[in-house]
């Protein structure tokens, strides 16, 4: 009984060590990636407004498995988004060398 209150308290001990609250720069830049995930989660799903739920039926009007795979689709997109935005800066996943967005490269002529 002695060893389970000695792992327990250990255990809580290193948990509160383990959370570290986040500065408000980051609280900043995962609301912004958020923000912006969210803004083209609602432009991909904008034709969802048009499909109502139809419970109760055996067979139902619309074929949902579709829609419920578009759904899952849009929210995966939507989570890779916010990912990429929080590892790459909000800069759409384009190379940034010194602060700086990288010049695509092209032929001069």
């Amino acid at each position: 009984m002695k060893y389970i209150l000695l792992a327990a308290t250990a255990c809580l001990g290193l948990a509160a060590c383990a959370s570290t609250p986040e500065s408000p720069a980051q609280q900043a830049e995962d609301a912004a990636c958020t923000a912006q995930a969210d803004a083209q989660y609602n432009q991909d799903t904008i034709s969802d407004a048009g499909h109502t739920a139809q419970n109760g039926l055996m067979y139902g009007a619309t074929p949902t498995h579709v829609f419920d795979a578009e759904h899952m689709g849009a929210l995966h997109e939507s989570d890779s988004q916010i990912q990429n935005c929080e590892e790459t800066g909000n800069n759409n996943g384009q190379p940034v060398v010194n602060g700086v967005p990288v010049v695509a490269p092209h032929i001069i002529n």
